[in-house]
């Protein structure tokens, strides 16, 4: 079962950081006795710890089932939000809400169980309940959340300064199906698509490369998230997804496009800017 790991792919990705330029809406709870205190740092302390995927140490010290935990660890999971917040404690456990820019806000049960003094979460019913109360909050209040700017795509991916300098193009079929892999790259990927697995035969190392093939070029673009994700790849690396940002498409006549891109911060990557391609059939 891959749900908890779709779940918190295609609906968030908690990087509880400052990137938001929007505060949350809920104001943090007040517990009044040590049982909704330790109902609620149980919470806290489980979702940190999956934020900084330390997927064994949450199963091993916060969950009733850490199979599930484990599976998502499996699928590389990740909740994506600005916030979480427990909301209030009830006999279930706790309420959370779960605050992402440009989303509405989402509420959901932290069910929980007790073993001796300490609270323990049951994380499937946790995910499925935040499944659930998130189905509804899917669609973002702004067509695009992100602001383009009106340059080449630029920007720094782990630390390195990255410019686009041309986009590259594989188109294969196989059993009556297509696919195009459409890559963004910069001036250090020679030998395309040798420099993506490999970088520069003579071992000067090649620049990252931006996979937008995932995207849906026929249409007008919007925001990433679900199985619309850019795709970084760097030699020596295994690669990542991200799952938060904006992309535009204009369509200039022909087989000619604009896209433009705006991703925030995450995972030591941040880009924003425009390319301009034919597409190949």
């Amino acid at each position: 079962m891959k749900l908890f790991a779709l779940v918190l792919i295609s609906l968030f990705t908690l990087s509880c950081s400052n990137e938001s330029t929007e505060a949350p809406s809920v104001k943090s709870f007040q517990p009044e006795n040590i049982q909704e205190t330790w109902k609620a740092d149980t919470a806290r302390y489980l979702f940190q710890t999956l934020e900084n995927y330390n997927y064994d140490y949450a199963a091993q010290n916060y969950v009733a089932d850490p199979e599930a935990v484990l599976r998502m660890k499996e699928g590389q999971g990740q909740i994506v939000a600005d916030a979480l917040i427990v909301k209030s404690v009830n006999d279930l456990g706790v309420v959370m809400t779960l605050s992402t820019f440009c989303y509405p806000d989402v509420d959901f049960q932290v069910f929980m169980e007790q073993k001796g003094q300490r609270y323990y979460v049951q994380f499937a019913n946790t995910m499925k309940d935040l499944f659930r109360a998130s189905a509804a909050a899917r669609k973002p209040v702004r067509k695009y959340c992100y602001e383009f700017k009106d340059q080449p795509v630029q920007g720094d991916i782990m630390g390195q300064p990255w410019m686009v300098d041309r986009v590259e193009q594989v188109s294969e079929s196989a059993n009556a199906l297509s696919r195009r892999e459409v890559d963004l790259v910069d001036v250090k990927c020679q030998e395309y698509p040798y420099c993506v697995a490999f970088g520069a035969r003579d071992g000067s190392g090649s620049g990252p490369v931006v996979g937008i093939s995932s995207l849906d070029l026929t249409g007008d673009g919007g925001n990433l998230g679900g199985d619309k994700y850019i795709h970084i790849a760097q030699v020596g690396t295994s690669g990542v997804n991200l799952y938060k940002g904006s992309y535009r498409v204009t369509h200039l006549g022909g087989q000619k496009i604009r896209i433009e891109l705006a991703l925030p911060l995450q995972e030591s990557i941040e880009l924003n800017g425009y390319v301009e391609f034919e597409l190949i059939d």
